[in-house]
């Protein structure tokens, strides 16, 4: 299957390059993306707005020769579920590795409308966990372009979703679903959704690659890899 592999800020493509690397063996054809203006906190984001960002992952998708699977980390969450939205055909499942599908009229690149820069401030005292992914989320934000999304297919509910929880637990997630609560909001609606614990640092392309390989090839479609 064809993996579309979409980094948070600030990573471009080659922070995937191990991730990749072990999909490939195991007959998967993974596209690693660097989205234009994303690739560091000083690249020129000039005139660059959601809806070019989302292009380019719907772009990627429409590149493919059949269904793909999207994968996601952190704040990029949000783009590829509104590639989703654009592409509920197109893809056999979304994968979000330390981030969420953001809901409509949400903070796209956050998943949660809290963490807006017109919401500085309105810490979510009440959670412990979601208080400290508000500060996170904060920080990477603070140099983001930003947008509400804006979701208008019900169709992007039929496809399956796997949160792999690494800054927080997957028992964080099923609270926050169960709550309501940005943001987890948009899983509630999603009518297969599978968590996995997969406790790692910031980038856990890069600090357990092997283990977040393996977590991905649990969630796609086994294949014939033929000999050498």
């Amino acid at each position: 299957m064809e993996v579309i592999l979409v980094p948070g800020l600030w990573l471009d493509a080659s922070s995937w390059q191990d991730v990749s690397d072990r999909l490939a063996a195991a007959g998967h054809e993974p596209h690693a993306l660097t989205l234009r203006g994303l690739s560091s906190r000083t690249a020129d984001r000039t005139g660059m707005m959601l809806a070019d960002h989302v292009a380019e992952i719907v772009g990627a998708i429409d590149r493919a020769s059949g269904p793909v699977t999207l994968v996601a980390h952190a704040e990029a969450g949000g783009l590829v579920h509104a590639a989703v939205n654009r592409r509920p055909d197109r893809v056999a499942r979304a994968v979000y590795v330390g981030g969420f599908p953001s809901a409509d009229g949400t903070c796209v690149l956050t998943g949660c409308a809290p963490f807006s820069p017109h919401a500085r401030g309105r810490r979510p005292e009440t959670d412990p966990g979601l208080a400290a992914l508000h500060d996170r989320a904060e920080e990477n934000g603070t140099h983001a372009v930003d947008s509400l999304q804006r979701l208008t297919d019900p169709r992007r509910y039929d496809i399956p979703v796997t949160v792999i929880a690494t800054e927080f637990r997957a028992d964080d997630v099923r609270r926050w679903t169960a709550a309501d609560q940005d943001p987890a909001r948009e899983l509630r609606r999603i009518r297969d959704v599978t968590t996995v614990d997969l406790p790692a640092g910031r980038w856990p392309q890069i600090e357990r690659s092997a283990e977040l390989a393996e977590a991905m090839l649990a969630t796609l479609p086994a294949v014939t890899v033929p000999l050498a």
